[in-house]
């Protein structure tokens, strides 16, 4: 009787993967995975990366599309508000749990008008300083920020990114008084480092790395949980003191919310079929991404957690959703 249970359990679960697959083909329209961000990307690669090698066993074409704008939100609306029948994927990350707290008119809640499909990877973030700058460690920054409350700064590209989240967490757990000053992009910021116009900032590691190595700038801690491979020899944050400071730039995919759950499991599998693939981590092996290759079940739990921890960080910095 076991036995019979189990191929029969087989056969159905057969039986539906087929079903699903056929009904994306039998559809007849592509998949439209909406990319929030500008061509070039770390978060862009990922997508298309992931698309060419998942679009064989979806068995319809799944063409990525770039729509930029109001910080991630419109691609993000695009798919909330799409057919719920798994033909829309995004691809994004803190934009969706931080968006409740941000933007006090949206016209769709991304916590539960997004389904989740699976969680793809991070990269690390690190504490960077001119290499000219006082500074050899954080201990040696937050002392000087307590001696000086109000006068050193950091950069920023705006309020709800993850790299001014952390600066603000930093903040707060230190008991310091540290500016704000934004910056347009990524560039800029780290420009404004390297020339002392500010006195630190978080950026990502892979981006900063060239300036690392080149000694322009000194990288004092990364905020993963554990060292970066890229920066074998930076000490993590929480090693340099601040135990719950784990903040990495990570990409989740999501899909329509309300599409039926056996659409969105055939995607949760053919895209983690992908994630799990030798072949995926060395097409993305020069991003400095880490594959984590989590469930749609660990995206959610996630997104969850992260709404409120960012929620607190941001009413701390006295940022009003607009």
């Amino acid at each position: 009787m076991h036995a019979k249970h189990f191929v029969r359990g087989i056969a159905l679960a057969m039986l539906l993967a087929s079903a699903c697959s056929s009904a994306f083909a039998q559809a007849g329209k592509p998949i439209r995975w909406i990319v929030p961000f500008p061509p070039g990307g770390i978060t862009d690669v990922l997508a298309r990366v992931v698309a060419v090698r998942m679009q064989p066993g979806i068995g319809v074409p799944i063409i990525v599309e770039n729509r930029p704008g109001a910080g991630g939100m419109l691609g993000a609306e695009i798919v909330a508000k799409g057919t719920p029948d798994g033909s829309l994927l995004f691809i994004g990350g803190v934009i969706v749990p931080t968006a409740p707290s941000l933007y006090a008119k949206l016209s769709f809640n991304p916590l539960k008008d997004l389904a989740p499909i699976a969680h793809v990877g991070y990269s690390s973030n690190v504490l960077v300083v001119a290499a000219d700058h006082p500074a050899k460690s954080v201990a040696d920054l937050v002392a000087m920020a307590r001696s000086r409350p109000g006068q050193l700064n950091y950069a920023s590209i705006g309020n709800g990114s993850v790299l001014q989240l952390a600066a603000e967490q930093l903040k707060r757990d230190s008991g310091t008084n540290i500016v704000q000053v934004p910056y347009k992009g990524g560039a800029e910021m780290i420009a404004a480092v390297i020339t002392r116009q500010v006195d630190f900032d978080f950026d990502n590691a892979v981006q900063v790395l060239p300036q690392i190595k080149g000694g322009k700038m000194r990288a004092l801690a990364v905020t993963s949980r554990e060292r970066d491979p890229l920066l074998p020899d930076v000490p993590t944050m929480i090693e340099s003191g601040y135990k719950d400071f784990d903040i990495t730039t990570w990409t989740g995919v999501w899909t329509t919310g309300g599409t039926p759950p056996a659409t969105v499991a055939r995607l949760e599998s053919e895209m983690r079929k992908v994630l799990a693939s030798a072949e995926f981590a060395a097409a993305i092996q020069k991003t400095g991404v880490i594959i984590t290759n989590l469930s749609s079940r660990d995206l959610a739990k996630i997104v969850e957690t992260e709404a409120v921890r960012w929620d607190k960080i941001l009413k701390f910095a006295g940022v009003k959703p607009e």
